[in-house]
């Protein structure tokens, strides 16, 4: 599961309404990022998010990645998503420990952000309630 993070309004808008997610190349930490990117796969579960102490964790869209292939354009890259919810979730009981949580994609770890994002699938995304 990928977080995307720090996208401005604008830009969450334009990958929602065009369904994918890109990550500028000439991003201060563009390689970790990049690589982080390359790693999603089809069927990977990404999510827009924001984050503020006073506010907490902001879940505004979650989605299905549709390729294995990034396309890379002049100083972008992006991956096609299939955006299946859209809103605003807040999740204020978490425990964030992560060193990359403020770059602007990485890998989410917290099993309390994952399940959260996982009950925003629609019903046939989701794992067995027993899981």
């Amino acid at each position: 599961m990928t977080a995307v993070f720090g996208i401005d309004a604008c830009n969450a808008e334009t990958f929602l309404e065009r369904g994918y997610v890109c990550v500028d190349k000439a991003n201060e930490k563009a390689e970790q990022v990049l690589d982080t990117f390359h790693s999603i796969r089809a069927e990977d579960i990404v999510f827009i998010k924001s984050f503020t102490p006073q506010s907490g964790l902001q879940v505004k869209a979650a989605g299905i990645v549709l390729s294995d292939y990034p396309a890379e354009h002049d100083s972008e890259v992006c991956v096609p998503v299939k955006w299946v919810w859209r809103g605003r979730k807040f999740i204020e009981e978490f425990d964030e420990k992560c060193s990359r949580c403020g770059d602007s994609l990485y890998e989410e770890h917290n099993i309390t952000v994952q399940r959260e994002i996982i009950d925003l699938m629609p019903s046939k995304l989701q794992l067995p309630k027993e899981w």
